[in-house]
């Protein structure tokens, strides 16, 4: 049987948003209190792009006068609404990063946290250069899976990508150095790391996988081998029943 490969980008994750949302990891604090030292956040209006269930939004909201929170997706943006229901500074925006319908000069500060990816590079450029304000700021941020130090999560991620790979015909090019470069004005950008750390269970580990774009659902084919791989991973690695990701942090911030 063969695994039917999702084409249109504003539906890899659809009927994943509850998994996403549960079991994808957060953001460090000492990353918004960098961006408010650093560059003055806490008084600017800021964009995310592709925003997800809010992980992000949720905590940058804390750290800026307002934020546009731009999702296509409509099963993850009524999913932020719901996690980011405390936040008053939030204007909820269900379009595409290339067509976000905001107004012209209206950020500071855009943002695209681990989805610079999947957007159209030339149509992001545009936009992004209409909405922000002169010399405003466009970050790329990540959470990096893999640390060099924790053979768990490079066995991990490893096993994931092969699968991408299987069940997409196409390698992981989320971190995509050339894409990155040409994005900034003159190739020219700063770059932060951030480390934090989160344990998962085995319950939580699978629906880690289970919030992967690529990854099978329940009943489809593949499903049964994948998880099984994961399984076997977990319990190579765990310790009192809990694996741990050393999650880096990165941002690459500069002018467009």
């Amino acid at each position: 049987m063969r695994y039917k490969v999702e084409k249109d980008s504003k539906k890899f994750y659809f009927g994943k948003q509850a998994d996403y949302s549960k079991y994808r990891p957060t953001y460090p604090i000492e990353l918004f209190e960098f961006l408010s030292s650093k560059y003055g956040m806490k008084n600017k209006s800021i964009v995310e792009l592709g925003a997800g269930t809010g992980k992000f939004a949720k905590l940058a909201s804390d750290y800026c006068e307002h934020l546009y929170y731009v999702e296509p997706n409509i099963d993850m943006l009524t999913k932020g609404k719901e996690y980011c229901c405390d936040k008053s500074n939030i204007t909820f925006v269900n379009a595409s990063a290339e067509e976000t319908t905001l107004t012209k000069n209206v950020a500071d500060i855009v943002f695209a946290v681990q989805s610079f990816h999947w957007f159209d590079k030339s149509k992001l450029k545009e936009e992004v250069s209409k909405i922000l304000k002169d010399d405003g700021l466009f970050a790329i941020v990540w959470n990096d899976w893999v640390d060099k130090n924790n053979n768990f999560s490079i066995e991990y991620f490893d096993y994931i990508s092969k699968w991408n790979t299987k069940l997409t015909g196409k390698t992981y090019q989320h971190k995509n150095e050339d894409d990155r470069k040409n994005f900034f004005r003159n190739k020219e950008y700063q770059t932060y790391t951030f480390i934090h750390s989160k344990y998962y269970t085995l319950e939580m580990l699978i629906g880690l996988t289970k919030s992967l774009s690529y990854a099978p659902k329940e009943g489809d084919s593949f499903y049964t081998e994948f998880m099984s791989g994961i399984i076997e991973i977990f319990n190579k690695y765990q310790m009192d029943n809990n694996v741990c990701f050393d999650f880096h942090t990165e941002m690459y911030i500069g002018n467009v």
